[in-house]
């Protein structure tokens, strides 16, 4: 008899399809342009809070729980696109993203409070907090050219007031991402997903 299989989690904010559709449109003329990356769908994109990774199956419930009671505790945060960028930096890269503006440190205070509650099962992370929608990556480092860093980024605002457990299920052609659980910002009112 085989093991269960590890579901591999991740917290994120679900972005509004205005947003998505607008990021997607925004970058049109990069897909064409830079081959070597795989492009985010429209409907995969999303900010990632916390990459929980493979899990037990019996620490589901738990994560859920953690997920709920951090979510209760922190407001709902105004944000917004600010810039394209890339990771490690600018020249080659291996993830391209769009940057979402952390005004009065509310993303912090979410991805603090998300963090904390799920520390039991997360692996220590020192990088600095960096809100960001990953919108591409490349299998290898790649060139991408300085226009794309000064390019315009859509003037979208919206206000994050949830977080959502995801499993993310990969799969050759790109990830697909199931929502497990909904819970708004200090409500901790749980969506049926």
């Amino acid at each position: 008899m085989s093991a269960p299989e590890r579901p591999r989690l991740f917290v994120g904010v679900e972005l509004p399809e205005d947003v998505r559709t607008a990021i997607h449109d925004a970058t049109a003329p990069w897909r064409r342009s830079l081959p070597a990356f795989r492009w985010t769908s429209p409907d995969a994109l999303h900010l990632t809070i916390a990459f929980i990774g493979h899990v037990d199956p019996d620490d589901v419930r738990a994560i859920d729980s953690a997920v709920e009671a951090a979510a209760a505790t922190v407001a709902s945060v105004p944000t917004g696109l600010t810039r394209f960028g890339a990771f490690p930096g600018r020249g080659a890269a291996r993830v391209l993203w769009v940057g979402l503006a952390d005004l009065g440190g509310g993303l912090a205070r979410v991805t603090t409070a998300t963090t904390a509650a799920l520390d039991p099962f997360l692996e220590a992370d020192e990088r600095p907090h960096h809100p960001h929608i990953t919108i591409a990556r490349a299998g290898r480092p790649a060139d991408v050219p300085a226009a794309f860093y000064d390019d315009r980024v859509p003037a979208a605002r919206w206000t994050i007031d949830a977080v959502t457990l995801f499993r993310s299920h990969l799969g050759a052609e790109a990830p697909r991402y199931e929502r497990l659980g909904r819970w708004h910002l200090q409500a901790g009112r749980p969506e049926v997903p």
